[in-house]
C-alpha cells in the first residue's frame, strides 16, 4: 500500500473516532443535565472535526475511485451518513423532549456502527 493512502486512511479514521467521541461525550453530558455550554466544545470543535472528516472522506473516494451512485455500497454509506447527521440534529438541536433526543442519540450510534460495518466489509481488500 502507498504511504500517502495509508496516511489519509489513518487521518480519516482519526477524524471519525474524534467525531464519535465528541458525539458520545455531548450526549452523556446532556443526559446528566449538564449540556456543553461553551461554544468551542458545543459547536466549533465538532464542526471542524466533521469538516475534516468530510474532506478526508471525499479525498479517499477520489483516490480509491469508489464513487457514490456508481458503487452501491458507497451510495448506502452516503445515505447512512445523512441519516446520522439528521439524527444528530434531533439529538442536540431539534428534539423537544428528552425521550426523543435520547432515542435519536441511540439511533445515531447504531447508524454509525452500520457505517463502520459497511466500510469494513467493502474496503478490507484495499488496506
Amino acid at each position: 500500500m502507498h504511504a500517502p493512502l495509508e496516511a489519509l486512511r489513518l487521518f480519516h479514521l482519526g477524524c471519525a473516532a474524534g467525531s464519535l467521541s465528541l458525539f458520545v461525550w455531548r450526549g452523556v453530558r446532556q443526559w446528566q443535565g449538564r449540556p456543553v455550554l461553551h461554544r468551542l466544545g458545543r459547536r466549533i470543535v465538532p464542526d471542524v472535526i466533521d469538516t475534516m472528516l468530510l474532506l478526508s472522506g471525499l479525498s479517499m473516494v477520489m483516490v480509491l475511485r469508489q464513487y457514490p451512485f456508481v458503487e452501491t455500497w458507497m451510495t448506502i454509506k452516503l445515505f447512512l451518513v445523512a441519516v446520522y447527521i439528521m439524527l444528530g440534529f434531533v439529538a442536540f438541536r431539534l428534539g423537544k423532549h428528552a425521550r426523543l433526543r435520547r432515542a435519536a442519540w441511540w439511533g445515531a450510534l447504531l447508524v454509525f456502527a452500520g457505517i463502520l460495518a459497511i466500510v469494513r466489509v467493502h474496503l478490507s481488500g484495499y488496506f
